[in-house]
């Protein structure tokens, strides 16, 4: 019998394939090898087995930020590290497909119970950022706009391989158009860039 996990997990790749309007309750259950009374009965309706598919993925990347936060004091590793924890999961796609379908609706469907959890991701970064800028590392930027930049970019890399490929197989003689780098190390590259826009000179 396939564990609430499985459950989720079926879940998550319906709402990243579909979103939450095209997933359908029929269709996960039949993903995750089960009936739709189980999924009724063991999750419950679509609503619940959203929010509990967001705060899965969100709880999950929410408690290693902070366990970041805790063991590396250096404030351009934590930007490194909270990169590559944006990114890292064994379905890295699925959490940013998710997330730029409910920026794309305005957030229509985003639970209430998730948003503390948003809150906290957001928290660990502007604890970051205000330590290096309590260090002299920063300079004072706006870590709302400074958060989009990081997830904005490693969500977009995550989802768009087959729209880079494209683009570069027009140009198939460019030696820096490079759409296949690895998801870490796009985030990695990312983290860079955002490192030399906010580094005290």
């Amino acid at each position: 019998m396939p564990s609430n996990d499985d459950l989720l997990d079926a879940a998550a790749a319906a709402f990243a394939d579909k979103g939450y309007d095209g997933a359908r309750m029929d269709e996960i259950a039949k993903a995750a090898g089960v009936n739709k009374a189980t999924l009724y009965y063991r999750i419950g309706d679509k609503d619940a087995i959203y929010t509990a598919v967001l705060k899965r993925l969100f709880s999950a990347k929410t408690a290693r930020l902070e366990a970041m936060l805790d063991t590396v004091s250096d404030p351009h590793e934590r930007i490194r590290a909270f990169a590559q924890i944006l990114v890292d999961s064994d379905h890295p796609q699925r959490f940013p497909a998710i997330m730029l379908r409910e920026i794309a609706d305005g957030g229509r469907n985003l639970p209430d119970e998730v948003l503390p959890l948003m809150g906290r991701v957001v928290g660990a970064l502007e604890q970051t950022l205000a330590d290096g800028a309590e260090d002299g590392h920063f300079k004072p930027v706006n870590p709302f706009l400074t958060h989009m930049m990081l997830v904005g970019a490693c969500a977009l890399y995550a989802t768009n391989a087959p729209i880079r490929r494209r683009v570069a197989a027009l140009r198939p003689d460019s030696e820096t158009l490079n759409a296949d780098l690895a998801l870490p190390e796009a985030a990695g590259i990312v983290a860079d860039m955002l490192l030399d826009a906010i580094r005290k000179t």
